[in-house]
């Protein structure tokens, strides 16, 4: 029986602070479908350091 193919999916999050600014993350993800369906094997998350338009 052949190994299942691992499946990539990219996700985007926003999170707004207390004092109205905003921060967004990418989620990359590995999931792999088994006999309970698709999970997530592995996460990365990668934070924005710097706003859209180059300005801290």
């Amino acid at each position: 029986m052949a190994l299942p193919t691992p499946a990539r999916r990219a996700t985007k999050g926003i999170g707004i602070m207390a004092d109205g600014t905003c921060g967004s993350a990418t989620y990359e993800d590995t999931l792999t479908r088994g006999s309970r369906g698709w999970r997530i094997t592995h996460r990365r998350i990668v934070a924005r350091r710097v706003p859209l338009g180059g300005r801290p």
